[in-house]
């Protein structure tokens, strides 16, 4: 999703360096310098990353992608340098024609996806809304039907087998994931809402979540599927890079180090690979979970991967959440750091918001990168754990 953010000086940016020799002046001719783009996203993929730069005007808006990924596509939909054509050095696309995702080009237009849900029996009735967009990786829109919201998820073709296989195992595990309406080879799926309502938006208290979630992670540890889940800490050296030479994130790079080094190997068992609030339904305000989305990621894998996310999430949620509710979320997070605690599971913690930390000081935001980078110290540091929000709150 393209979120305004605050301008910052991008002087020097070796993407933004290749989107000017790319482009020529096209990118920055109303000023003649940086200060006319704004980098909106920057993640990793593949060998490289990806990153988006969009004009510092508010609107009209064009977005450029910059990927350095190496990564193999079906068609190149930009422009392409370098001398091996199947590995090029770079590419630069605009928005929404990622090359990665060949149906995103057609899905974020409203008449295609009209016609999409007439062959799937649905007519359309809203409008269709971009609700996220990872450069990449996948896309999420939401359209509304005669038969209620559908979600329409574009993810890389290569992956789109594993994701509908991990579908069919949630399912005939008796696992409470949306209904998978039908998918397309370009890399499309089409799925139900989830049931319940969101759990952001319920009015569960921190223990009774965590309770709730411990059994959901049993259920899921019990899904027959064997495939491997990606991990964190496969990210901790872009991360390390993108860090630079701030001293209060290396101190924490290398923190991270020592716990890794350190923590204890325990057998594999399945996991959700990105668990967090942001992906459970709730029945009632019993904190009962009726659903849960975003299964592709599932696979064999430390079971400190999604105690880790869970962790991270409710620490960076609560930075950004509303003072009525941020308190409970802060609960959370402290709950759940003590209920989960070991060395790995506070290594990987300190990864995620590591990498909080330079998504906020990417776009500008000093004082955000230095409170999640504290935040994540004195998870790194504690032992025994020490409550996540006391030393947050401290920045």
């Amino acid at each position: 999703m393209h979120a305004h953010t605050r301008s910052h000086p991008l002087h020097g940016d070796p993407d933004l360096l290749l989107l000017r020799e790319a482009l020529g002046a096209v990118a920055g001719e109303s000023s003649g310098d940086d200060a006319a783009l704004r980098l909106i996203s920057r993640e990793p993929l593949g060998e490289g990353s990806v990153s988006g730069f969009a004009q510092a005007a508010d609107s009209p808006e064009q977005i450029w992608y910059v990927d350095t990924s190496r990564l193999p596509v079906r068609a190149e939909t930009g422009l392409a340098t370098g001398s091996d054509p199947a590995r090029p050095d770079a590419r630069i696309w605009t928005h929404p024609a990622d090359p990665h995702l060949p149906a995103l080009a057609a899905t974020a237009f409203g008449h295609a996806v009209t016609a999409l849900l007439a062959r799937l029996g649905l007519v359309a009735t809203g409008e269709l809304t971009m609700v996220g967009y990872r450069p990449g990786r996948r896309a999420v829109l939401r359209a509304g039907t005669d038969s209620g919201d559908v979600w329409l998820k574009v993810v890389r073709p290569r992956r789109l087998d594993r994701i509908v296989g991990a579908h069919h195992a949630c399912v005939e595990a008796g696992l409470p994931v949306p209904t998978l309406r039908g998918w397309a080879p370009e890399g499309l799926l089409v799925l139900d809402s989830a049931a319940g309502a969101p759990a952001a938006e319920c009015g569960w208290q921190p223990h009774q979540l965590l309770d709730s979630v411990d059994g959901l992670r049993a259920r899921i540890a019990a899904i027959s599927w064997d495939r491997p889940a990606p991990s964190i800490a496969d990210r901790l050296d872009w991360y390390a890079g993108r860090a630079g030479d701030h001293v209060e994130a290396q101190r924490l790079v290398a923190g991270i180090r020592t716990l890794l080094a350190n923590a204890p190997v325990r057998e594999h068992t399945v996991v959700h690979g990105d668990l967090h609030f942001g992906q459970l339904f709730l029945a009632d305000e019993d904190a009962d979970i009726s659903g849960m989305i975003d299964v592709d990621t599932l696979g064999r894998g430390d079971a400190a991967e999604d105690s880790a996310a869970f962790i991270a999430h409710a620490v960076a949620s609560a930075r950004l959440t509303g003072a009525e509710h941020r308190a409970r979320i802060w609960g959370l997070a402290d709950a759940a750091l003590e209920r989960w605690d070991d060395r790995r599971v506070r290594a990987l913690t300190g990864i995620h918001l590591l990498g909080q930390a330079n998504s906020a000081r990417d776009h500008g935001d000093m004082t955000g990168a230095q409170m999640l980078c504290r935040g994540a110290q004195s998870i790194v540091d504690g032992d025994p754990a020490e409550p996540a929000r006391s030393h947050s709150e401290q920045t």
